[in-house]
């Protein structure tokens, strides 16, 4: 079904299922192609912000507390690893986890109205920037929980193995960097802890395969973020192995782009502090609406093979 404010777009209108049913190498190559298209657009839709959010990051970490790095877009992570510091610097918890949660809500807004954008100009209609972040406010709390039980099952998972490797590196003495002396206990540890995150990086790749196109029915369609996950997870039944082989061929492109970027940035000759934050600007500011392209061109794929687009059976 289509939206009743004329926001919805049903592809079988414009085009037929054969159309949107690609082989994983076409996947990657169709984003690529609406990506490099469209680029302004996506630039003005999630580039800007994307840079602006990096670079604010960078400064307020430098000036308040003199480090050197760049605050990422999920407060959850932050918070759990901040909180298992054997001495936490308070001041720094507030200000990463404040800082992490003010960008994951700009990233919400902005994927929804990439995904929004990119479900318009592949179906067809002619995507619009305007209208596709209208779309993603009226869509906003949904994505924002889906992402929170991302999140979470981020954080379940690697909780136990952060656990054991910060315990394991709180006993290694490293006064002398060179020859660093480790008690007894610690290699275990450490081993522990590899092996745990090991395990939980298969069930994460697992995971995120499974619900891959769930953030593109949140906004294709009125399911909840629950049933979006419910739905994700019918149209990946079958499809493991498709889905993963375009999520690795979609992230050697994006390697050989950052390289050429990275390759690019090198001839300018600047200092290594200043390359550290302007490769990922750069890349924030081209690339990181490639991700959400994926993300629709992929639930398009999978909803042609289930011969559906729309709202599932279950729920009439």
């Amino acid at each position: 079904m289509a939206f009743e404010d004329g926001l919805g777009t049903d592809p079988s209108h414009q085009r037929d299922n054969q159309y949107y049913s690609l082989s994983a190498y076409d996947i990657m190559a169709r984003t690529i192609s609406l990506w490099s298209r469209k680029i302004i657009q996506y630039i003005t839709i999630v580039g800007i912000i994307g840079a602006v959010c990096v670079a604010f990051s960078f400064i307020l970490l430098n000036s308040l507390f003199g480090l050197i790095g760049i605050i990422e877009a999920d407060p959850l992570s932050y918070l759990v690893t901040l909180l298992l510091d054997s001495v936490p610097d308070f001041m720094l918890i507030v200000v990463t986890v404040g800082f992490a949660f003010f960008a994951f809500v700009l990233t919400a807004i902005t994927s929804g109205a990439a995904i929004k954008f990119t479900l318009d100009e592949y179906g067809g209609d002619g995507g619009n920037v305007g209208t596709s972040f209208s779309h993603s406010f009226g869509r906003v709390l949904n994505i924002i929980i889906l992402q929170i039980i991302l999140s979470f099952f981020v954080a379940i998972t690697l909780t136990p193995a952060t656990i054991l490797t910060t315990q394991a590196l709180d006993m290694i003495d490293i006064s002398d960097f060179m020859n660093p002396i480790f008690p007894p206990g610690s290699i275990e540890l450490l081993m522990e802890g590899m092996g745990l995150f090991i395990v939980g990086g298969i069930f994460l790749i697992y995971i995120n395969v499974r619900f891959a196109p769930a953030l593109a029915i949140v906004i294709d369609t009125d399911l909840s973020a629950i049933d979006s996950l419910k739905r994700s997870w019918e149209l990946t039944s079958g499809s493991f192995f498709h889905v993963f082989g375009s999520y690795i061929l979609l992230n050697v492109a994006v390697l050989i782009l950052g390289a050429v970027v990275t390759i690019v940035l090198s001839f300018t000759f600047l200092p290594d502090a200043y390359l550290f934050l302007l490769q990922p600007l750069v890349s924030a500011l081209l690339f990181s609406a490639l991700s959400y392209i994926f993300t629709a061109v992929l639930y398009r794929d999978l909803s042609s093979r289930s011969g559906t687009s729309n709202l599932p059976s279950f729920l009439g």
